[in-house]
């Protein structure tokens, strides 16, 4: 039986072809003025920056397009500055996570004054989901995601990386979730193959970790099952033929939906091994989650029981299936994307497991596996995908 509460639901949602012509609108409503554009260099050299500042026209007060991978703190700050000088009341994230975590970042920094640590999720050390409030912000958001999945758009999460310490700041706060979020595939076909596959690859950890979350409910499996559906058809489609709409369209909202679902029932130690090991390596969460899914498979499915079904069917496979089936699926789903493979390819070593281990078991999504899972589970887990 489950009982719980849905207390995650997005806000504003435009979707279409050519919705990012709504921006105007979704200022009015917001009640915004001007904005601040932040993106990275690849949006801000592309159709993508020239079609939201088209939308925008004299509503444009800046952009900022200094959006590095991984959101380091430092971007944050130099953003932070621009906005000051520029005057504007919105900031308008373009693009990946990144860019959205970015305008997460400075929506914080508006409400707090410029501090940032009271209000970090540091399991590890408090044990808890322990951390200040977050106070109103003057600062409004809208969000264009870009890319096949980060779903940042519609979640109360963001991750700033501080590289001195080699970790991610972690937030979680529903002032966080943007006022408004666009997702327009016309934009998406310009994000280049490696980038659709690793996003998308996030997407779809989300609703698979969702489908075996231990506190999944109808809602979040609904949510999660057809995500899963569609990134499955949708997503190598996007990376073999980029300019197919309808297949972005299918990606965006699968990423919206298990966004949904996942920060409703939550997911686990793909994710959490995703945190330790794109803050040692920084590593994007899609590269890890493709080398850690079929395993994670293989370890979570026998422990939600007739629920398998779900994940089997959403994976392509016939009823009746095994972990193992889910798993090889799993793998023929990531071997049509553009992904290295194993960890060991992006510079894990052996020898750094069980500091890996050690530290994903101070991660707070830990609490959300379907079984108990020890450090030597974990470091198993690793193994397999080394």
């Amino acid at each position: 039986m489950y009982s719980g509460t849905i207390r995650d639901w997005p806000k504003r949602v435009c979707f279409g072809p050519g919705s990012v012509r709504e921006l105007p609108r979704l200022l009015d409503e917001v009640g915004a003025r001007r904005a601040l554009v932040a993106c990275g260099q690849t949006v801000a050299k592309g159709p993508m920056l020239a079609a939201v500042k088209a939308a925008l026209g004299s509503r444009c007060a800046a952009v900022f397009d200094g959006v590095p991978a991984h959101t380091p703190y430092a971007a944050v700050r130099a953003a932070a500055a621009m906005l000051g000088e520029s005057g504007a009341d919105c900031v308008i994230s373009v693009g990946g996570g990144s860019a959205i975590d970015l305008g997460k970042g400075l929506v914080l920094l508006a409400a707090t004054g410029g501090d940032f640590a009271p209000y970090v999720i540091d399991y590890g050390a408090k044990g808890s989901m322990a951390r200040a409030a977050m106070p109103p912000s003057p600062l409004k958001h809208v969000a264009v995601p870009t890319t096949a999945g980060s779903a940042s758009d519609v979640m109360p999460t963001a991750a700033v990386r501080d590289p001195a310490a080699g970790k991610k700041l972690l937030f979680w706060d529903e002032r966080l979730v943007p006022e408004a979020t666009i997702l327009d595939p016309e934009l998406a076909v310009h994000a280049n193959p490696a980038l659709t596959a690793a996003t998308g690859v996030t997407a779809l950890a989300r609703a698979i970790e969702t489908l075996y979350s231990k506190h999944r409910h109808p809602i979040s499996m609904g949510l999660a099952l057809h995500a899963a559906r569609l990134l499955r058809r949708a997503l190598p489609r996007s990376v073999e033929a980029p300019h197919d709409v309808a297949a972005r369209a299918d990606c965006l909202m699968a990423s919206l939906m298990s966004g949904v679902a996942s920060i409703n029932a939550m997911v686990s130690v793909v994710h959490a091994i995703g945190h330790v090991v794109g803050g040692r390596y920084a590593l994007q969460h899609g590269t890890s989650h493709a080398m850690l899914l079929g395993p994670a498979l293989r370890q979570m499915l026998p422990a939600i029981g007739a629920d398998i079904g779900y994940v089997l069917e959403a994976l392509g496979c016939p009823p009746g299936g095994t972990p193992d089936d889910a798993a090889r699926a799993m793998d023929d789903i990531i071997a049509r994307l553009p992904m290295k493979r194993r960890l060991g390819e992006v510079g894990v070593k052996e020898a750094d497991l069980p500091a890996i281990a050690a530290a994903t078991m101070g991660d707070y999504m830990m609490a959300n596996v379907p079984r108990p899972f020890p450090a030597g589970d974990v470091e198993a887990l690793l193994r397999a995908a080394l």
